[in-house]
């Protein structure tokens, strides 16, 4: 069985991450989604999936994907029927 997800958009709202930083926040966390999702049958729809994740002064951008990823994968993951 085939099984696919088409994300039209993500838009990730950091404050403190200078331009290449969170370029790389970015990329890492659609990285991480891509091998954290996992798949059910059916088909899910998302009009919109809000998180906040705080980070702490001076944290990493690869340290804050992880956080991300490890919060927003159950969400989807969850909505997908799993």
């Amino acid at each position: 069985m085939n099984r696919e997800l088409d994300v039209d958009r993500i838009s990730l709202r950091v404050t403190g991450l200078d331009p290449d930083a969170a370029r790389t926040l970015a990329l890492q966390v659609a990285a991480g989604l891509a091998q954290a999702l996992t798949f059910a049958s059916g088909d899910a729809s998302f009009a919109r999936l809000a998180l906040t994740v705080h980070a702490p002064d001076g944290q990493e951008p690869n340290a804050l994907a992880a956080r991300t990823v490890a919060r927003l994968a159950p969400l989807v993951n969850r909505e997908m029927g799993r």
